[in-house]
């Protein structure tokens, strides 16, 4: 039981620590086994048996552990560094508005709104329902997917979407009558042109949404990437 707390414990430090962990066969040593050249050593008189690995319950349930806590800590790693841009603009953000003593700002209430507003406009988008776009996006934005839209359906090209999912949401700036959420979502990005697919994509994307508020309606006014932040 000792043996398996003291695993454990190495096996948090690597999880969260900065510095990748590295695999080796045997352990990562350097030493050799066979005796290196002009040593002055001489030879031992008493031979040893080699140690065997001897697999146990409580061996196997240590592996297990050790491999759920290494992947649980890449995981985490992972989306933490995703984010981490994310989650500074949001406390930068917090305090800003902690200094104006500004008590109206229901961060639950407006995330919702988001989400809202992420699958409605991605299922019309994949609908090529403009109805229900118009009623989500600002006049210029309406424009601009419109014309793109048009543009596709005379080239024979249809974008289609599935298995949408928003994985994180959180509002990062927050103006008079505007605010800007970070987005991270994940679907099955399908662009087809006749009857070939020409792109197939299903990673995770990061992308800031900026909404407008216009007479008490909310409304999509700019998308930008990760890299345009």
């Amino acid at each position: 039981m000792k043996k398996l707390i003291r695993c454990l414990f190495i096996v948090c430090i690597l999880c969260f620590s900065i510095s990748p962990v590295y695999a080796r066969a045997g352990g990562g040593g350097g030493g050799s086994s066979g005796g290196g050249g002009g040593g002055s050593g001489s030879p031992s008189h008493h031979s040893s048996s080699p140690v065997r690995y001897v697999d146990t319950p409580e061996r196997r349930i240590a592996s297990l552990i050790t491999f759920s806590f290494i992947s649980y800590g890449f995981s985490y790693m992972k989306k933490y560094r995703r984010r981490y841009k994310a989650i500074s603009m949001h406390k930068d953000m917090k305090r800003g508005l902690a200094e104006k003593n500004n008590s109206s700002f229901d961060e639950k209430k407006m995330n919702k709104v988001v989400a809202d507003y992420y699958y409605t406009i991605q299922n019309a988008w994949n609908d090529r329902d403009m109805d229900i776009l118009k009623q989500c996006l600002s006049p210029s934005l309406y424009d601009q997917w419109e014309t793109k839209l048009n543009w596709w359906e005379y080239e024979g090209i249809r974008n289609e979407l599935s298995d949408i999912r928003l994985l994180k949401t959180m509002v990062v700036e927050v103006g008079d009558d505007y605010f800007w959420s970070y987005i991270e979502g994940k679907m099955r990005d399908r662009m087809i042109k006749g009857n070939e697919v020409t792109q197939d994509n299903k990673e995770i994307f990061i992308e800031y949404w900026r909404f407008i508020v216009e007479d008490d309606r909310i409304y999509l006014d700019e998308i930008r990437q990760e890299d345009e932040v």
